[in-house]
């Protein structure tokens, strides 16, 4: 059985939305070990995550194309309140609680951009 998208507990309310945010990696890809301090920091600025919960009034006022949950998007840095959660097997998450309008854009599919370069 998966586990449920929203292991939390938390509903949003109002025109909020629940982000849980892609981790950073603690280890450079060189093998050294990333401080705590500076992972907090990096943490905090990182501004990608998957949609996990959307209260009834998220998005009513948006026209056009809007997230669904679980859809990957980007979102403003340092936007709303940062949520930390422990599963009963000790790994943790950290969750973003922010307005739908702190939402900048959905990632549908990652590609690399390459600038071509003319001569």
């Amino acid at each position: 059985m998966n586990a449920p998208i929203n292991p939390t507990g938390i509903i949003p309310v109002e025109f909020k939305v629940l982000i849980k945010i892609s981790l950073i990696e603690d280890k450079t890809s060189g093998g050294l070990w990333i401080p705590e301090t500076s992972l907090d920091r990096q943490q905090m600025a990182h501004d990608r995550g998957m949609l996990v919960a959307v209260s009834d009034m998220a998005f009513s006022d948006w026209q056009g194309i809007h997230p669904e949950v679980g859809d990957e998007v980007i979102f403003n840095r340092y936007a709303g309140s940062v949520i930390h959660f422990q599963r009963e097997n000790g790994t943790r998450e950290q969750f973003r609680l922010c307005n739908d309008k702190d939402i900048c854009a959905i990632i549908k599919e990652e590609k690399k951009c390459l600038k071509k370069q003319s001569k």
